[in-house]
């Protein structure tokens, strides 16, 4: 009875629990789902980032062709041309007047004149490199100076690649003379980095876009033959 009894416990004792070999299998499976789990949700990290950096540097770059576009439409206000000084404007930097206080009626509580040397009525807007960071860092911003305030300078907006300013007569050409321009066409280009490592998963190369205003000046009709 002994012996039988022993023979059925160590028939279940054989029994209970995993092989080695069904051990072995489970982790390489268990290894083999963690690896693609991770290949996934770094994939998808590098995404959001890539998501992210496209995010922050649309809205800046469209906040500042705004500001632009604005105050380019509005060159020429109170003056007999079109606003823009032609020697000072190329296909890479703007110079524009306006004298923005040259209409103002009874409720108005400013002072009229007939000049454009009140702050904001004289601006550049230029590309310009800013190695102030150190360490070789190269950033473009795009800049705004008012001539008529201590030549002050702003940034509208950084890590620019390029930024170009087209000069459009009456006929809808090109022309490189800023005085004949009715209107003016701003383009600007942004590089968004690599993120991640080259060849490793959930790589993301550089990728370029551009975004293009085109503003009205004010003065337009006044060209016209």
């Amino acid at each position: 009875m002994q012996t039988a009894h022993g023979a059925r416990g160590a028939g279940r004792g054989g029994e209970a629990g995993f092989s080695l070999i069904e051990l072995m299998v489970g982790l390489g499976v268990t290894l083999v789902i963690m690896a693609v789990a991770s290949q996934i949700l770094a994939m998808s990290m590098f995404v959001r980032q890539r998501e992210n950096q496209r995010s922050e540097a649309v809205a800046d770059v469209q906040r500042a062709l705004q500001s632009m576009s604005r105050e380019i439409s509005n060159a020429g206000l109170g003056l007999s041309n079109n606003g823009l000084v032609a020697e000072n404007s190329d296909d890479i930097g703007i110079r524009i007047r306006s004298n923005l206080n040259a209409f103002c009626g009874v409720s108005v509580s400013v002072t009229c004149d007939e000049d454009t040397g009140d702050p904001g009525e004289d601006v550049v807007y230029n590309l310009i490199n800013n190695t102030t960071g150190g360490g070789g860092d190269n950033q473009r911003l795009i800049t705004r100076q008012d001539i008529n305030d201590d030549n002050k300078v702003s940034a509208l907006a950084n890590r620019i690649d390029s930024l170009s300013f087209e000069y459009i007569d009456e006929d809808g050409a090109t022309t490189a003379d800023a005085a004949e321009a009715q209107k003016v066409k701003i383009t600007v280009t942004v590089t968004l980095p690599a993120v991640g490592t080259e060849g490793q998963s959930g790589y993301q190369p550089p990728s370029q876009m551009q975004l293009a205003s085109e503003a009205v000046l004010r003065n337009a009709l006044l060209l016209e033959d």
